[in-house]
């Protein structure tokens, strides 16, 4: 049997996460090539803020030989894929031989079959990519509780992916269910679904809240730069904000 140290809620050392999965003997695998119960992870992230955490992650998988598949918004409060820096490191992280797709949010539409249509169509004529697996944002229980594809689409929350297999998150920066590695499905090596928010892995501090604080300064830091650049009458207010 496989004993993992007992831990807190960690999220300081990405890699070595992986590599803990990899020395047990997992393979990583992609959403249609899953399909044994036992010794598969399908390495999911959902962007929800910034794209520059998501190539991070990336670069460190791929280094390890490890494929995950991310998931981004189009319509974000937090980020734009029609940026240059968006759409770059987006490319980047394609070309490192991951998977790219939608982060969907359904609830943003009065009707959400039109609303996939649409941003199906754009995430195609953006990044030349076809849209096969979907992953819903911050989804109520009417979606959680959605078993059939959207437009023919796979999404994230279908039993095969959610409740057939075991399902571990990061979400709010703490594991959900607990830490994987000190679970039962861990010890027996169970297929499951990895869900991780690079934003927890590649922020600096001692728990979410510190993480939080750092990454919110650093992102008034990058507006103030970003009016400087822009707007030459900021210019003589920036020492002052």
């Amino acid at each position: 049997m496989i004993v993992a140290t007992s831990r807190a809620d960690d999220m300081q050392d990405y890699s070595a996460l992986l590599r803990q999965f990899l020395d047990a003997g997992y393979t990583f695998v992609d959403y249609h090539h899953q399909s044994k119960a036992e010794g598969e992870i399908i390495l999911r992230h959902d962007i929800d803020y910034d794209t520059g955490f998501a190539l991070e992650t990336a670069k460190k998988e791929a280094v390890l030989g490890i494929q995950a598949t991310y998931f981004f918004l189009l319509r974000s409060e937090f980020y734009n894929p029609y940026s240059e820096v968006d759409f770059r490191n987006i490319m980047e992280i394609k070309s490192l031989g991951h998977t790219i797709s939608i982060h969907f949010d359904p609830l943003l539409y009065v009707d959400f079959h039109g609303g996939l249509a649409e941003e199906v169509s754009m995430f195609k004529a953006m990044f030349g990519e076809e849209v096969k697996m979907i992953s819903l944002h911050r989804p109520n229980e009417y979606f959680q509780a959605l078993t059939t594809p959207i437009n023919g689409i796979m999404h994230t929350y279908m039993p095969r992916f959610f409740k057939e297999l075991a399902y571990y998150a990061d979400s709010t920066g703490k594991w959900r269910f607990g830490h994987p590695l000190d679970s039962e499905v861990f010890n027996q090596k169970k297929s499951l679904q990895l869900l991780i928010h690079p934003v927890w892995w590649c922020v600096p501090g001692a728990d979410q809240h510190e993480k939080l604080r750092h990454y919110f300064s650093t992102r008034n830091t990058r507006m103030k730069d970003l009016f400087s650049a822009n707007c030459i009458p900021f210019r003589a207010i920036y020492d002052s904000i």
